[in-house]
């Protein structure tokens, strides 16, 4: 039997071909996995199909680290799913038409851009094949995920927005993490991320994003930590914030934190500051799903969040992430049950 559909060509445009199930079946098991790569499978070169983050979780677990199991939507599925759905050609017009002298304005289109990508629809294929690896991903102790932004710029080294895309915590169920991977693109179109790329004269088109699906670390205490002090320039130096909960309440620089300073060579403690910390982000037990802010517990407020030994064991660590990446190094980290787990790692900026 042979059926005449409408197929879509690498521009968008509609064109009518001749298929059998016999050819759909090959087209189908050669694209399976076309689009998706396990962490550790990603190489380093592949930093403009991965993105920074992704390449650099893929480097972290082979050298080791405890990472979070997780996969990769490589940069070239969203290209896949706007060809595919027609919104190719729309959202370069609406980019193309944005003033960036007048924020107004930038900001409507690019909440118009978000609204289409957030809704686009993704072929059956990559998302039956997005669902299957979480399937294989989860475990009956831990459903949730996180979706987590990887980017880069093509054809230069730029391979890192902090703070410019966005991360969604305790992902739950194949329809979330679709609409999260759906809405993670869409970030690349913030209207922050649109602002930077124009002041630093980044091409739009030249932007890419590959999401990460990673098991979520439900942590106890997590934080960041720097192999180098960002504020003294010292490179014999490691300096680490923590605070209860998820990491983001460090990130986003809404909590106060416990502070650390080691000497590098020999791990001693040269400066310790327990803060009175006030908030914290962890699970949203009420809806079941997703993160949410709330005040720490009186009786912890002022305790340490981290003890000697595992503060011992970060930075020791992170001097071995910082030798097997050659450089020194900014590392997002937690601890789940004693268990300590490396999130990411990035070149400290501004450090040279």
């Amino acid at each position: 039997m042979i059926i005449v559909i409408q197929e879509v060509s690498d521009s968008g445009r509609g064109v009518l071909a001749q298929t059998t199930p016999e050819k759909d079946r090959r087209r189908e098991r050669a694209l399976m996995g076309t689009y998706i790569v396990p962490l550790q499978d990603i190489r380093e070169d592949e930093v403009e199909r991965c993105g920074g983050k992704a390449a650099s979780l893929g480097k972290l677990t082979r050298m080791g680290a405890r990472v979070p199991p997780g996969f990769c939507i490589v940069s070239e599925a969203l290209s896949y799913v706007l060809d595919t759905d027609g919104l190719t050609d729309r959202i370069e017009g609406l980019a193309r038409k944005l003033d960036f002298s007048d924020f107004a304005k930038v900001d409507a289109g690019c909440e118009e851009i978000r609204s289409l990508m957030a809704s686009a629809g993704i072929p059956n294929l990559l998302s039956r094949d997005i669902c299957d690896q979480y399937a294989a991903l989860v475990t009956p102790n831990n459903r949730f995920v996180a979706v987590r932004s990887s980017v880069a710029v093509k054809d230069m080294a730029i391979s890192s927005f902090p703070g410019m895309m966005d991360t969604y915590h305790y992902v739950l169920g194949e329809d979330q993490v679709l609409e999260k991977v759906r809405e993670c693109w869409a970030s690349l179109w913030s209207a922050r991320a649109a602002y930077m790329r124009h002041h630093k004269r980044i091409p739009h088109q030249k932007a890419i994003i590959a999401p990460v699906v990673q098991l979520m670390v439900n942590s106890d205490t997590a934080g960041v930590l720097f192999t180098a002090n960002p504020v003294t320039k010292d490179k014999t130096e490691v300096m680490v914030e923590s605070n209860w909960g998820l990491g983001e309440s460090v990130v986003s620089g809404k909590s106060m934190n416990d502070y650390f300073v080691l000497d590098k060579a020999t791990l001693t403690v040269r400066e310790r500051k327990i803060a009175h910390k006030t908030v914290m982000v962890v699970a949203d037990d009420g809806r079941g799903s997703g993160r949410i802010e709330l005040p720490v517990p009186v009786e912890r407020a002022t305790l340490t969040t981290l003890t000697d030994t595992q503060l011992l064991e970060l930075a020791d660590f992170a001097r071995r992430i910082e030798a097997h990446f050659g450089f020194n190094v900014d590392v997002e980290w937690a601890y789940e049950d004693g268990r300590l787990y490396i999130l990411q790692a990035r070149k400290i900026r501004d450090m040279d």
